[in-house]
This record gives C-alpha cells, structure tokens and sequence, in this order.
C-alpha cells in the first residue's frame, strides 16, 4: 500500500467520490461499466442514441464517439454526464450532450418545447434522460467500490480490472442480478468501508437497527454531512402527531427530519439489500389515539444482517481464516460538507503515519502530521493538529468502516490494509483551520463527559444556509437536554409552536427557541414569538392555533416555574436591552446562551455532582452572554 502527498501549483479537478446518494438500481450501474467496454451491447446503444439524440454539437458528438472506440476508453466527468439548462417554463429538453443520459432514463415521457411528443426512429415515445446530478451519483459510487478509476489531473474516469469483471460477466435484462454479477459486487461492497461500517453495526442486533438508531455511529458522526436525527426524537414528535391525528404535521416529519447521513443510510441500505446481505423489516412502534382510545401502530424500516451478510463481513473483517479485504479509500470521500479540505487531509495523513508504523499514539501521530511538509513548506501553515483531535478524527474512520485499534499502550494501529491515493495539495488552497474548526479545537480537550458529536452543534449554529440545518440544531440541542441532562420534554417545531420544551422533578419548566445565523442572531423583531408560547402554555386556551402545551404536565406551576432560552451560535445587536424588556413582559427568567455556553454547563453538569439543575438554569438565563463574560468562570467549575 502507498499513500502517497502529491503537490500541485495549480487546481486540479474535484469530484466527490464515494457517497453517491439515490443509485437504486445495481443493474444500471452494471449497464454504465459496459460503456467502457469497447462494442459491448450497452455501448453499441449508446452510439445507436447519439446519432438521432444527441444536440447540435457534432464536434463534441464526434470527440465522445472517438473515445468510446479508443483502448483503453477513458472518459471525463462531462463527457459521461452533462446536460442543457432547463428552460423556465418548458419541458427539459430530450437532447443529450454526454454519454450516460442515452441509457440513463428520467421518470416522464420527453416533450418538444411546443408540449408535443417526439418519437424515436421506430416511431415510438421515450422518457426524458436522466439529470446530470443522479447520474453522477453512480460513477462517484462506482469509483469508491473499485470499480472505476478516477484521474485527479486530468479528471478522466477509466474501468479497473475488477469493474471489467462485472461488466463482461453473465448478464440479465431485468434487475435480477446474475449469481456472477452478485458474487462480483459483494466482494466489491465488502471492500467499500461504509458498506462494512453499516454491517458491522448490525452485527449484535437481533431485532435490526433503524436509519437513527444507525446514525448514532455510522460514518463520521456528529459532523456536516453526517448528523443523523435521534430515534428518541424523532419516533416521540412522529408519535404525537399520530395521537393528534395531525396529517400534516406527520407529513413534515417524514420529509424534513431526515438529515444527509439518515439518506446515506437508506440509500446503502437498498443496494446491501440487492445483494442479500441485509434484510429490510418493520421495527413498529404502538401509540394510542386519545380521541378514540384506540391503539394503532406505525412502522420504521429496519435493517438486519443476513445468513450471506455474516459470511461477507467475516470475509471483509479477516476472519475464519480470510484474509482481510483491502479497503477501498480516497481522500474525497474523507469528508462530505464544512471545510473539507483541511479534515480530508488530517484523516488522510493520519493513515498515511499508522500504515507506516506498527502503532502510535494520539500524540505521536499530531506531532508528525504537523511536521510533514510539502514543496518544503509545513502543510498546514498556521494550524496545529491537536492530539485530542486526532482522536476524534479516528473514531470517525472506525465509523466509516477502517478499523483502527487502540492498544494497551494506547497506541493506535491501523487493521485494514488501504488501497493506494493520493492526498493533493493545491497551491491555491492550502488546508487551513476555519474560526468554526478553531471553537472546536478550544473547546474539545474540555470535554470530557459531553459526547464530542456535540460539537457539531457550533457548525449548525453558524449555518443558515438550509432549512435541514435549523432542524438538526433544534433535534440535537434537544438531544442533548433530554438525552443526557435529565430533562424530560419534547422536541416541537411547526408554525406557532416552540422548538422544544424541557422539564425536571424539581418542577422547572423551559421553553427552547434555537437560531441558526452565520452572523450572530438578534432578538430585534424577534421577541414576539417566545412571549406568545409562553402566554399560550400559561392561558391554555383550546381554541388557539396550537395546543401544543398539551404535552406539558398539569403538574408544573408555569406562571412561576418557567424560563426560556434562546440558543444560537452568538448574539448581536442591543440583546441586553430586548431580553430585559422580555423578561419584564412576560414575568419569566430567560436568557440568551451560545452553543460554546451550553456545552461547557453541560460539561460541567455531568462532571460534578454538585452542578444541578438549578446551577443550569441559572446560567442558562444569566446576563452573561459573551464568550468574555462566561467562559472563565464555567471552566474552573469543571
């Protein structure tokens, strides 16, 4: 095995690899690999669709056809997947300007620009081709089980020797693989680390695992990319919403709560299940309608290893005998989201340094990734990779499916033997910390009760881009209090409801509101929401738009008993003067508390026996708010 730094003065080609999400069909990935099999039936029809499908570009027409016929073929990404824009207004275009879109179809019949129907020369209709993103799904999926090779430089995509077996192995038409064809991708998957990583999770599970019960640690998780929705969470606000009968609201939870790891899990899902390698059943769950009184159920997929599972991942794993399968590895598929191309590099160069040793610490792999240099240049420039990350980082490619063990001298020893890449690094961007990656760094070694996967919470706090991570903030923020800070509650969200609620024996009730702004939330404008949830669960009134405070116990005195806080990951703007007039109009305590704020008092919570929960709401609703004003003061208390 080699890992090997290459340097590159200028950009050089990028393409996710690894991870493709929504390739359902092993059939068409099979039929895509005959592509780079010269006069194979798949390429033979190709060339048939480019001569009456292909656009008004016959230079470009006639590049691709020479290619097709060149030993060995040899493809960039354009070439196998590009596509026209579609216009505002109109049908997408039936035209091709690439190669997989002529037997890649889309789900409608194609239309003319005019909305009439084309046929094809034996006059009949056909679909739409497929977009350029699902179809590159597939070759990015291909190349991390092996089966295509990718070319950094010059970004052409050429077939392995194992990716040629397949495709010139016994064929069938329908979706039912061939015994050849399923023999060849299960030894292809059970060198796929995530393909092993899900397996291996599955391993003592009698019942099966769900796609959260997996997310807990599948892939990389807890960081962009890889936030799975707790099932905790997710099955109780599925389970109120069934008691209520509330259609809509099951609706959203089905589409919205599900983050890109919970798809990467169900997408990898559906192909082991193809090769028989899982089973997929229903895990089901029991609630009981307080209209009718009657008890209903739902259901989640769940996943369970098979008889042919077992037997495969032993083979993957090394044992009975087997030598273990080599892991197929490349630096893109190291990272999804966030500053990918400082944490791919880390967690390449660390198994770079445990392939060239028989173990090393966390400290010793720090101190040589920080030595190694490149065009005689340290390659992280201003940064310093900490042991403690290192350790993170290392639990995260046990995750993904490369076994890395600790030893009794905890010396780290890499288990899996790697397939060879590279580790580029580009003049024009170097790997560098990010100020989200610097708050981790300072607040990791402080850790040491609060999982680390709660540090993601500091990168959902600081990304508003999407609607998924408002979500994952508000899930994992409530998480954290109910999972591990002995609170009870719910996670709410939906129009006129808060994000959460929280309660404790002792008769304390608070209301969460979570804010994801890359610049700092202000509570300008922003005041009137927090004042009606807590005018609602106080005046439970049935005939408002929510009765959300249902859930609340009868119990709780709420007019004297409640405080809020607000979550974000920094404040701005006259917050001290807004959240002093809240208080005074609402009569409750209440406070403003950044992401760094709450991990520290939940450190500090589950560090010491006597930091209660009386101590958490205090500093929960407390006027010290900037980074200056507490974070002394709550790190000597742990």
């Amino acid at each position: 095995m080699a890992i090997t730094i290459n340097y590159y003065p200028k950009n050089v080609k990028r393409f996710s690899t690894g991870l493709g999400q929504d390739v359902g069909s092993l059939r068409s990935m099979i039929d895509m690999l005959q592509v780079f099999i010269i006069d194979s039936p798949i390429q033979n029809k190709v060339k048939e669709k480019m001569n009456w499908q292909f656009g008004d570009n016959p230079e470009l027409k006639e590049t691709i056809l020479s290619k097709l016929s060149t030993t060995p073929v040899q493809l960039t990404t354009d070439e196998l997947a590009s596509e026209y824009p579609k216009k505002t207004g109109i049908p997408a275009t039936w035209k091709i300007k690439s190669v997989l879109p002529a037997i890649m179809d889309g789900q409608s019949i194609a239309k003319n620009e005019d909305g009439s129907t084309p046929t094809n020369p034996d006059g009949d209709t056909f679909k739409t081709p497929m977009r350029a993103w699902p179809i590159r799904n597939f070759f990015s999926s291909a190349i991390g089980l092996g089966l295509l090779n990718w070319n950094r430089i010059n970004g052409n995509i050429s077939i392995t020797t194992l990716g040629e077996q397949l495709a010139t192995a016994s064929h069938s038409e329908s979706e039912e693989l061939t015994n050849e064809e399923l023999t060849i991708l299960q030894l292809s998957f059970m060198s796929y680390p995530y393909a092993v990583a899900f397996l291996k999770s599955l391993e003592d599970s009698k019942e099966g695992l769900n796609k959260f019960q997996l997310g807990e640690s599948f892939g990389f998780a807890g960081e962009a990319g890889f936030t799975s929705f707790g099932e905790e969470l997710y099955v109780s606000a599925l389970t109120e919403a069934y008691e209520d009968g509330d259609r809509a609201r099951i609706k959203k939870i089905k589409s919205n709560w599900e983050s890109t790891s919970d798809k990467y899990i169900r997408g990898i899902a559906s192909l082991l299940s193809k090769l028989k390698l899982i089973s997929i059943v229903d895990q089901l769950y029991s609630y009981e309608s307080p209209k009718t009184g009657r008890t209903s159920h739902f259901s989640l997929p769940a996943y369970k290893l098979t008889g042919y599972g077992r037997e495969n991942l032993g083979i993957a794993l090394g044992r009975s005998k087997h030598k273990r399968t080599t892991k197929n590895v490349t630096w893109d598929m190291l990272a999804t989201k966030g500053n990918v191309v400082y944490t791919r590099t880390v967690r390449a160069l660390i198994l770079m340094e445990l392939d060239n040793s028989s173990g090393l610490t966390a400290d010793q792999i720090a101190t040589r990734i920080n030595e190694n240099k490149v065009n005689k240049m340290p390659i992280f420039e201003g940064a310093t990779v900490t042991p403690e990350e290192i350790s993170d980082h290392i639990n995260g490619l046990n995750g993904i499916g490369i076994q890395i063990d600790k030893n009794a001298n905890n010396k780290y020893v890499l288990k899996d033997p790697i397939q060879d890449f590279e580790i580029p690094i580009t003049a024009s961007e170097l790997p560098k910390k990010d100020n989200v990656q610097r708050q981790q760094d300072e607040l990791r070694p402080l850790l040491k009760h609060v999982d680390h996967r709660y540090l993601q919470l500091v990168e959902l706090a600081l990304d508003s881009s999407q609607n998924s991570e408002y979500s994952m903030l508000e899930s994992m923020t409530m998480e954290l209090l109910l999972t591990h800070l002995d609170f009870d509650g719910a996670s709410l969200g939906g129009a006129s409801k808060p994000d959460g609620i929280a309660w404790d024996k002792d008769g304390n009730f608070l209301i969460v509101d979570t804010k994801a702004y890359d610049n700092g939330y202000s509570l300008a404008g922003n005041t009137d929401k927090v004042a009606r949830y807590i005018d609602d669960v106080r005046a439970k009134d049935p005939n408002r738009a929510s009765t959300w405070w249902t859930q609340v116990p009868e119990s709780l005195n709420v007019d004297d008993n409640l405080s809020f806080m607000y979550v974000s990951g920094s404040f701005t703007g006259n917050y001290q003067r807004l959240l002093k007039d809240l208080r005074a109009r609402t009569n409750a305590r209440g406070g403003l508390t950044t992401v760094e704020k709450l991990l520290l008092t939940s450190e500090a919570y589950l560090a010491k026996s006597g930091y209660g929960h009386t101590q958490l709401l205090n500093d929960w609703t407390d006027d010290n708010i900037d980074h200056s004003e507490y974070y002394d003061k709550i790190v000597n208390q742990i």
